[in-house]
């Protein structure tokens, strides 16, 4: 009796799910450790995290999303085009409908219920995602991530501080001024960037290139950095012990992944394209908005980050159960 081919390729992907996962899991565990260091040893203080983390907002993070899409190499066109964009808006309105029934079912409490929203939404996609797509399915899928990450980061800066800050989104008398002011921040305007560079495919000097790929690549150690030294000021551990903050991972890292891909497997059966849905819906929450809060509201702060803190330790168990739920590993 011969073995079933698929039944090995089943195991070799949930393998390189799993490997990759663990990789990146321990390395944002070890730059922790060090921003632990950092805020022992007074190289990071509670006077300058705000300032680090208006650097990692305001031009690290911006520079990312620059990058992909000033990189050379094959580009999305036609259908495909479509066909990832949709997945991609697909993809943040699933996840908004998540964040908000998620936090209504926990009853989280009014001035934190944005900020958990937000949390569901964004996740690690750019940190912990993009590897992790690559180590699985091949540098070729980072065309995809690069479409996903431009409405993203798009509807991030957009979106998300406002409801971190708690701002009621109308547009009442001086309110459309406010909400022009908010728009004009430097990840707007790299996600406006982005959009023109990558459509348009203008030719960029290698020196403005590597310029914008070494800034972009200082966001994920100084934003673990930070979250280490995050964690000194709060008791994470407590997160583990929660049990609404459990619930809370199960439900925003395992069910509504897996809900949302599933759905979105009756529309396309591109199993790249389902995986980076995946990895945009079952990565931890994302580091970034422990800095938001930080520099936005102070008195949500510790929750987020005891939220993140849990879900990046849990995604080494949670995500290799979501892949293969979802069908993909």
């Amino acid at each position: 009796m011969s073995a079933d081919p698929r039944f090995f390729r089943s195991l070799c992907l949930q393998g390189a799910v799993q490997l990759s996962v663990l990789n990146q899991a321990v390395i944002f565990f070890l730059l922790m450790l060090v921003g632990i260091y950092a805020r022992r040893t007074s190289l990071i203080t509670p006077e300058n995290q705000q300032k680090l983390s208006g650097i990692v907002v305001n031009i690290a993070y911006p520079a990312i999303i620059l990058s992909g899409a000033l990189a050379e190499g094959e580009r999305i066109e036609g259908t495909a085009l479509l066909e990832a964009t949709a997945a991609a808006f697909a993809t943040l309105a699933l996840a908004a409908a998540g964040g908000v029934l998620i936090s209504r079912l926990l009853r989280i409490e009014a001035r934190m219920r944005g900020v958990f929203v937000v949390m569901t939404i964004f996740t690690n996609i750019g940190f912990m995602g993009v590897p992790m797509v690559r180590g699985i399915y091949g540098a070729d899928a980072l065309i995809y991530m690069t479409v996903f990450l431009i409405p993203i980061n798009l509807f991030f800066f957009s979106y998300a501080v406002a409801a971190i800050r708690g701002d009621k989104l109308t547009l009442g008398e001086g309110r459309f001024l406010a909400v022009l002011r908010q728009l004009c921040n430097n990840g707007m305007i790299a996600c406006v960037l982005a959009i023109l560079f990558y459509f348009v495919d203008l030719p960029v000097p290698a020196p403005i290139r590597g310029t914008v790929e070494m800034l972009g690549s200082m966001t994920a150690p100084l934003a673990m950095l930070l979250m280490g030294s995050f964690l000194v000021d709060v008791n994470w551990i407590e997160g583990l012990r929660d049990l609404r903050s459990i619930v809370y991972c199960v439900l925003k890292m395992i069910v509504l992944p897996v809900v949302a891909v599933r759905l979105m497997g009756l529309f396309t059966e591109n199993a790249v394209l389902l995986g980076v849905c995946m990895a945009a819906l079952a990565t931890p929450c994302g580091n970034v908005i422990a800095l938001l809060t930080a520099m936005y509201n102070r008195k949500a702060y510790p929750s987020s980050v005891k939220t993140i803190a849990v879900t990046t330790i849990l995604s080494v168990v949670t995500m290799p159960i979501a892949f293969r739920l979802a069908g993909l590993g």
